[in-house]
């Protein structure tokens, strides 16, 4: 999935803050989101937790039931990945 991703991609288009976190965590992004998807991928490259319809430039996550590890955070718009960024969960 992450394969030929670019750097360029990947540079300041959200921050995650705080990153790692233990409950939640807030992204925030440098532009307005119509319509974005939201994903969180093990390192196996399964899809564990997608939130879908994000508008706006702020978006609340909560860690939910996944235990403690390091993913990897996909931002889609219009089935085109926009950013991904490495998320880390400590318990």
């Amino acid at each position: 999935m992450l394969a030929g991703i670019t750097e360029n991609l990947i540079k300041n288009i959200f921050s995650i803050s705080p990153n790692p976190f233990i409950s939640s965590t807030t992204i925030q992004t440098t532009g307005n989101l119509k319509n974005a998807t939201l994903s969180i991928y093990n390192l196996y490259g399964q899809t564990l937790k997608q939130v879908n319809n994000i508008s706006g430039q702020t978006v609340s996550l909560t860690r939910d039931n996944l235990p403690g590890g390091q993913y990897y955070l996909i931002l889609t718009e219009e089935n085109k990945i926009i950013a991904v960024e490495k998320l880390i969960i400590t318990d």
